[in-house]
């Protein structure tokens, strides 16, 4: 791992990074779709509790999908402040951007 790739890992803290985030997605949606398919072959009062859970599911998913864009997000941005202060670091003068 590099020396970035540390400051952001220590960055995010006990927080999950986005690529393991990314990674619960994708289990819970491979979850969906086989209780999906499973589905039609239910009598009906277990394809109503099934509905319950797909719906659940569902929701664990789009909660994951916003919870990685964020996180991929800060990661980005404290990767370009690093960055930025590598930059200003080599040219030895802050940079002004209102010029």
């Amino acid at each position: 791992m590099s020396a970035d790739e540390e400051i952001v890992r220590d960055f995010l803290g006990d927080n999950p990074d986005s690529r393991q985030l990314r990674e619960w997605r994708g289990a819970l949606f491979q979850r969906l779709t086989g209780l999906r398919a499973e589905r039609d072959e239910l009598p009906e009062p277990d394809r109503k509790r099934r509905d319950r859970e797909l719906r659940l599911l569902r929701k664990q998913i789009l909660a994951l999908d916003e919870e990685e864009a964020i996180t991929r997000y800060v990661e980005e941005s404290v990767r370009v402040t690093l960055a930025m202060g590598a930059v200003v670091q080599e040219i030895g003068e802050p940079m002004d951007f209102e010029e």
